[in-house]
């Protein structure tokens, strides 16, 4: 399931909104935010912008980030207040972020945290890379079933850094199933993006001393790809 955006709307993937906060189970095929102001191509933000706090020309009230080709939970501020009381959240760890991935073998602990250094790469600005100059990223990991050529992973990651899941698995010799990018090799037939989606996410909204959490099952077209895969 790509993003269904004809016309501009995301609204059947609104998990929940109020007058401070918009929470979207964002299907894949769609970004977060152009590159820079000059970018035309409809966004998260373009979609939103009117409901959305204005602190930049490019961003607005977005939080965090999913990759383009990444489903699932992302929250958006309405306000700006809002927006750094949540950004304050994820700044200083206290946001719990769970994903789920499909990645190519069989990890060698059914369960683990890495820690790896992530550094924009100098030979592809577009890339990320695991170098000993760059910020730490941390992740935990448990294997949640395995296949013949594959493994059902769910991450809880502690930082945020761009592209972590997929640069840490790459490194490990395990990359996510379909990711162009990092993974090496060819998409399998019958899955059109890379295999990861950001199934949870628990955070405190409006000052509140609760945390509240919201979730997003597998989409259909991960779904589906499972039910075509050897046990």
């Amino acid at each position: 399931m790509t993003a269904d955006i004809t016309g501009g709307k995301l609204d059947k993937y609104v998990i929940y909104e109020d007058g401070r906060v918009i929470v979207l189970n964002k299907p894949a095929g769609i970004s977060m935010h152009g590159k820079n102001p000059q970018d035309e191509a409809e966004t998260v933000e373009s979609i939103f912008r009117s409901k959305l706090a204005k602190n930049d020309t490019t961003r607005g009230g977005i939080v965090h980030r999913l990759d383009k080709d990444t489903s699932g939970v992302v929250i958006m501020a309405k306000t700006e207040p809002e927006l750094e009381f949540l950004q304050s959240q994820f700044a200083d760890r206290e946001v719990d972020k769970k994903y789920v991935a499909l990645v190519w073998g069989h990890l060698k602990h059914p369960r683990a945290r890495i820690e790896l250094p992530i550094k924009r790469s100098t030979k592809a600005p577009n890339r990320m890379s695991i170098d000993a100059n760059g910020k730490m990223s941390i992740s935990d990991y448990e294997v949640i079933s395995e296949y013949l050529n594959f493994s059902l992973l769910r991450f809880t990651i502690h930082t945020g850094r761009t592209h972590q899941i997929r640069v840490q698995l790459a490194y490990m010799g395990h990359p996510v199933v379909g990711d162009r990018l990092y993974g090496g090799r060819p998409t399998p037939k019958g899955l059109s993006r890379q295999f990861l989606h950001a199934e949870l996410l628990a955070l405190k909204l409006g000052e509140s001393e609760e945390r509240t959490t919201f979730s997003a099952p597998l989409p259909d077209d991960l779904k589906n790809y499972m039910d075509t895969i050897d046990a």
